[in-house]
This record gives C-alpha cells, sequence and structure tokens, in this order.
C-alpha cells in the first residue's frame, strides 16, 4: 500500500474525507516562498439563515406625547402586493373591515432593483409595483393594527415598505351623516370588542 493511500485511509477512520488535492506534494517554487505566519482561523456558521426567527413589533413611542392628541387616525401602508392577501387576512380576524387598497408605483431604499418572487424576476423601470393600504381606526386600536400590519407583511428582505400614521379630525358616514365614532365603527368590528358590552332589558 502505498503512503498515499495509507495516510487516505488513516484520514477516513477518523472521520475526515480529504480530496486527491489534499496529498499532492508543494511545487519546487512553493517551497522557496517565504512563511507568512500563521493564517487566521475563519469560523464559518454552517446553520441556515433563519428569517423569520423573531418578528418584530413596532417600538414603543419615545414620549407619552409622540402621537398628536386625535380620536382617530389612518394608516398608510406601501405593502408588496403579494403580501396584501395575508394582511388583510390578518385584520379580517382582528374585526377590522374597514380597508381601501390602491394599486401605486414608486422606490425607497430597493431603488428600483429587480423584485424577485418564486424565482421570477420582475423589473419594468425604475418604480415598482406596490400596494397602498389606507385604514381609519380609533386611537386605541392603532398599534394592534401597526404590530398586524408588521406581521403579516414582513419577509425581511428590503423592499418590504412602510407604514405612516395620520391624524384624522373626523370621520362622516354619507348613508346616515353619522359623524365621529358612530361613523368609524363597523358592526362586529374591533371597535366592539374593545367597547364594554352593554346589555338593555
Amino acid at each position: 500500500m502505498s503512503p498515499a493511500t495509507t495516510t487516505a485511509a488513516a484520514s477516513m477512520a477518523g472521520g475526515l474525507l480529504h480530496t486527491s488535492a489534499s496529498f499532492r506534494r508543494p511545487s519546487p517554487a512553493a517551497r522557496l516562498l517565504p512563511s507568512r505566519g500563521p493564517r487566521p482561523l475563519v469560523q464559518i456558521n454552517s446553520s441556515p439563515r433563519r428569517r423569520h426567527a423573531l418578528a418584530p413589533r413596532a417600538q414603543s413611542a419615545p414620549a407619552p406625547g409622540y402621537l398628536p392628541d386625535s380620536e382617530f387616525y389612518k394608516i398608510e401602508a406601501i405593502l408588496r402586493p403579494w403580501r396584501v392577501s395575508h394582511v388583510s387576512s390578518g385584520l379580517l380576524q382582528m374585526g377590522i373591515r374597514g380597508v381601501t387598497v390602491s394599486d401605486v408605483r414608486g422606490f425607497g431604499a430597493q431603488g428600483g432593483s429587480t423584485e424577485r418572487y418564486e424565482g421570477s424576476e420582475f423589473s419594468e423601470d425604475t418604480f415598482i409595483k406596490k400596494v397602498k393600504m389606507e385604514i381609519v381606526v380609533c386611537k386605541e386600536q392603532v398599534e394592534p393594527v401597526i404590530d398586524k400590519i408588521i406581521e403579516k407583511a414582513r419577509t425581511g428582505e428590503i423592499g418590504d415598505g412602510k407604514i405612516f400614521l395620520i391624524p384624522v379630525s373626523d370621520v362622516v358616514r354619507i348613508r346616515t351623516g353619522e359623524r365621529g365614532e358612530q361613523a368609524e365603527r363597523m358592526t362586529g368590528g374591533l371597535s366592539d370588542r374593545l367597547s364594554p358590552v352593554i346589555t338593555i332589558s
């Protein structure tokens, strides 16, 4: 048995598998090169990257007066088109039904780069197709709705979108002329779940 075969068998017995290139002798030119000293060890993390390990939440307001004082707020969310169904399903489970959706185009940190989804690439021009979702809620609903949008819309990649919070001075229902809380409320919505139930006998 040749020395190379003996070395290979010993290495395999120790649980290591080497290629034949590992047993080649250095060339004469390589022997003349000065030694650079020991090379630093590079640790390679072989564990797969977990993209959805922990779902982030909206950071808490830095000060009590962070939100402008208003009874109602409009939440505008710029989302990836293929995440809208996930977000709308999550909002329906919460009882939120008053949602307006429109197709928009633009770019932010994504910078008009190519969009990839299910192995396909989308790139028409410097503006990327997005969807704007608009929801008007009362003050107590703001944080739960924002957290739900983040949970359902996040992929962890650049281009997930942004959420804008805008104070609304009043809400008017066209059909009945109701204003304020009565106009904003939808029967069976989250407003009814948050407010105490009053039984009239």
